[in-house]
């Protein structure tokens, strides 16, 4: 890859990218600083990396750094969900958040990787066989998490009554 490939894909993918990264950590912060991990490591591997597969790196190498960013923060996932709003005390759930506030809430309890596929997949319109390149798991394992991961979001917006 040239430098001036590499220009051009950061015009072309930095969006998405950070897009991805805000959709799967939620934090603005951690978000800037994978992102721009990501286009380093880009950089540090651009004689590696052909150009058309720069978007699928990006994704890779932005996934991997959020992944282990959140093992490292010992913070849980169940007590991130616990630290937000309890779902208890309220008497119906259009008096805490309307629908996208449950719809938030339910994809914060998925896993890392449930929420990685339908990130990908449902909003970022990468196809399973992309997705499975991308997570370096197999195509069904990546359809069957998806499955899997679209049954838990439906069986929260239930419990919350959301559906």
């Amino acid at each position: 890859m040239t430098p001036a490939e590499y220009d051009h894909t950061i015009d072309l993918y930095a969006d998405d990218v950070y897009r991805f990264a805000l959709r799967c950590c939620g934090d603005k912060s951690l978000c800037d600083d994978v992102v721009q991990e990501a286009f380093a490591a880009l950089w540090e591997q651009c004689d590696n990396v052909i150009f058309d597969d720069c978007r699928g790196f990006l994704i890779t190498v932005v996934r991997r750094r959020i992944v282990d960013s959140f093992r490292h923060s010992q913070v849980t996932q169940s007590a991130r969900y616990e630290m937000s709003v309890g779902l208890d005390n309220v008497a119906t759930p259009f008096e805490a958040y309307d629908l996208n506030d449950a719809i938030v809430k339910a994809f914060e309890q998925l896993t890392d990787l449930q929420r990685t596929i339908l990130t990908l997949h449902d909003i970022e319109g990468y196809d399973y066989r992309e997705i499975a390149g991308i997570i370096e798991q197999k195509y069904t394992s990546v359809q069957v998490n998806a499955f899997r991961a679209r049954m838990k979001m439906k069986e929260i917006l239930i419990k919350m009554k959301i559906r």
